[in-house]
């Protein structure tokens, strides 16, 4: 853990330079030459006003930190999931960069839920097509449905292009699943990584699509052995290497049900899809199913952050294009008093940056001095591996965006916008899109009604 770049409140510059050269600043402001990418408001679009408001855990069950993808494009189509207010989930698409939402409504199943975590998670595998969908699912048997080969580039769509509820993707039992999070492989395979188990006790498993078919990969992150259990920030590929692409997954730990006892970022990566894991130093140390990782082992963390620090679990990761992850984490100040009690230590929050060099395999702290509170934000990078933040506070119930930029070791962060309606839940962003297009679009509801707002941004240097 070295050359940490902590930015906290306070006038003035701090120096000390302490073991492992960490290098302290107290954060006056972007410098002067700060290149932090800006934004321009290009357009904003209803999603829709019938969005479900069931309120649960500080959130809705639409926009939620841990959903990977709530909203995602593909080519020149983006599409986005929401639960309606009769409780059946919605999947909707435009064409880029300014069509009109077209929805589709599945009535063919109907949630009781007003549980937040059990949000929509959307997964499209490049390598045929499929639209997969993964719901209503907090503890609880698992809810999933895959749309015909080639529809997600196809013009035109229908819920009979999709086949039925599932409640297991092959012969082995899903019944107590949680967190589904599809990510995809360059060569166009399609994986999933959930939770098995409860908060405070259990595991991450890992499945595969190719060819029409859903495989079992295993276990890959064991937790009940120690009776706790890993909340990822992200697991997610790299194309640093389009010949030998990597996987990387981050957590934090939680020891009980209680979210004060979140602690620690952990670290682990897979040369092989996910069947054997490397630590940070980059020895094999896990195989999937077999001997999977254990998520409190000490040669995995990376940077310690202690219990009753307010560490809140799931916020977001994302990997640039030179191979480098990013971790958005919140949790207390370091000049704040540790406390047991969650919700107070949230009122103070701040939004903390960690990032791994692929080349020294060190890892990096920028404290920021945004305020989060209760919510949590998402980050993502465009093409030039520039860094945005959009974030809410749960308080003050408006939206934020905020940038850094690489030339500045991503220490330049820059307040660039404040909404002025008020939002609620996580805000989710089009990671792809922003990576491919350099348009920060993403997805926000409103506080306090059922409307659905999709906001895109242009960025500039």
């Amino acid at each position: 853990m070295t050359n940490a770049v902590p930015l906290g409140r306070g006038l003035g510059v701090k120096r000390s330079i302490a073991v492992g050269a960490i290098l302290a600043l107290a954060w006056s402001g972007p410098p002067a030459e700060a290149a932090a990418p800006t934004v321009t408001l290009a357009r904003s679009t209803v999603l829709t006003t019938d969005g479900r408001t069931a309120l649960t855990y500080t959130g809705y069950m639409n926009g939620e930190s841990f959903q990977q993808d709530g909203i995602v494009t593909v080519g020149n189509r983006q599409y986005a999931a929401f639960w309606d207010q009769a409780g059946y989930v919605n999947l909707s698409r435009r064409q880029l960069p300014g069509g009109d939402w077209q929805n589709l409504r599945f009535t063919d199943y109907r949630t009781t839920s007003t549980d937040s975590h059990n949000t929509i998670s959307i997964g499209i595998a490049p390598a045929d097509g499929t639209i997969h969908l993964a719901f209503d699912t907090h503890s609880s048997q698992f809810r999933y449905r895959r749309s015909a080969a080639g529809l997600a580039t196809s013009a035109t769509w229908s819920t009979g292009s999709f086949g039925a509820v599932q409640t297991r993707l092959t012969a082995t039992s899903m019944d107590v699943v949680t967190y589904p999070q599809f990510f995809a492989h360059p060569d166009g395979t399609l994986q999933l990584a959930i939770r098995t188990g409860y908060s405070g006790t259990g595991d991450e498993v890992l499945y595969e699509y190719r060819s029409g078919a859903w495989t079992y990969i295993g276990e890959f992150i064991d937790g009940t052995t120690a009776g706790n259990n890993a909340y990822l920030f992200g697991i997610e590929y790299d194309d640093y290497d389009p010949a030998a692409p990597l996987l990387h997954v981050t957590w934090t730990v939680r020891e009980t049900s209680d979210a004060s006892t979140n602690h620690d970022l952990y670290y682990a990566y897979s040369k092989d899809r996910g069947r054997t894991w490397r630590n940070n130093a980059g020895t094999v140390i896990a195989t999937s199913g077999s001997n999977p990782l254990r998520s409190d082992a000490a040669d995995l963390k990376v940077w310690g952050i202690a219990q009753n620090r307010g560490l809140i679990n799931q916020e977001s990761q994302v990997v640039d294009a030179g191979g480098i992850v990013h971790v958005l984490a919140s949790h207390l100040p370091a000049s704040a008093a540790s406390t047991t009690d969650f919700t107070a230590a949230r009122e103070k929050a701040v939004l903390v940056h960690y990032w791994r060099d692929k080349a020294s395999k060190g890892w990096h702290q920028t404290w920021t001095p945004f305020l989060e509170r209760s919510a949590r934000g998402d980050i993502a990078i465009d093409d030039k591996d520039d860094v945005y933040v959009v974030s809410g506070d749960s308080s003050t119930r408006r939206l934020h965006i905020q940038t850094a930029s690489k030339a500045s070791g991503w220490t330049d962060w820059t307040l660039r916008w404040t909404s002025s309606p008020i939002y609620f839940s996580d805000p989710l962003i089009d990671h792809p899109r922003l990576r491919t297009q350099n348009v920060l679009s993403f997805f926000a509801p409103r506080y306090g009604g059922s409307r659905i707002d999709v906001q895109d941004w242009n960025t500039g240097g």
